[in-house]
């Protein structure tokens, strides 16, 4: 089944410009933890992170990974609706070199999660809605039961975590489940095994892990990763490269 997910972070494009002139409630985030949160304070939640090599040709730093590289480009070029169109970014602590270069090359408002809740209840524009909370919640892990089912599926590894990334750029959670159930149907469950294989930032690059494991896998993000980047952070024997996507 030949599924485009990356087909849905561009629909999200002309979702993120129309919030942003409409409500202006758009929030971009480095992290997967809060969704519920932010969206019962009537936000909608987008990752952030660049995907693509091409912009290297309008904006390139030295000394940083591709995930970097590729995030503040689009950042200072503005050539990203998500970016352009967030009020502000929540960002966690997975990553610190990110968030230094995101602070540096952006006036945006930069929320840590530490600080997010606290945040969020002094906006004079926004009210939490404790029943969106808990529906959101609920929804999320509905998502995330699918998701693991599919894992015990004759789903490809590369296809898996597109899913679990991809599905992120769908805004409504009632529609993430809606697509995520429909993929299911297509798949039977088997009880796969599945191997960890542990990348850094493996957002853009499932498919050239993809070419490189001959095993029923799955993809984590992890600190102790198999695979990394150049000029990452964390370290692995294995190097990767937007230019190979």
């Amino acid at each position: 089944m030949k599924i485009k997910l990356e087909d849905l972070r561009r629909e999200a494009y002309v979702d993120a410009i129309c919030a942003k002139m409409e409500n202006d409630n758009v929030v971009g985030v480095f992290s997967d933890k809060f969704d519920a949160l932010l969206i019962s304070y009537g936000f909608i939640v987008y990752p952030i992170i660049g995907l693509d090599s091409y912009i290297f040709d309008y904006y390139k730093l030295e000394n940083v990974c591709d995930p970097i590289n590729s995030t503040i480009a689009y950042l200072k070029t503005k050539k990203c609706p998500l970016i352009y169109s967030s009020k502000f970014f929540v960002l966690d602590d997975y990553c610190k070199k990110f968030n230094e270069y995101l602070e540096k090359n952006t006036d945006k408002k930069i929320v840590y999660e530490k600080d997010l809740k606290n945040f969020l209840e002094n906006l004079e524009d926004r009210n939490f809605d404790e029943k969106i909370y808990f529906e959101s919640l609920g929804k999320i892990e509905k998502i995330n039961q699918i998701l693991k089912d599919l894992q015990e599926s004759d789903i490809s590894g590369t296809l898996l975590y597109k899913l679990e990334f991809y599905i992120r750029f769908i805004k409504n959670l009632d529609d993430r489940i809606s697509f995520l159930l429909e993929i299911k149907s297509k798949y039977k469950k088997k009880n796969i095994k599945r191997k960890i294989i542990k990348a850094t930032c493996p957002f853009a690059i499932s498919d050239i892990i993809d070419k490189k494991v001959y095993e029923n896998y799955k993809i984590s993000k992890s600190k102790k990763p198999d695979f990394t980047f150049k000029n990452c952070i964390y370290e692995a024997d294995k190097i990767l490269t937007y230019e190979e996507i």
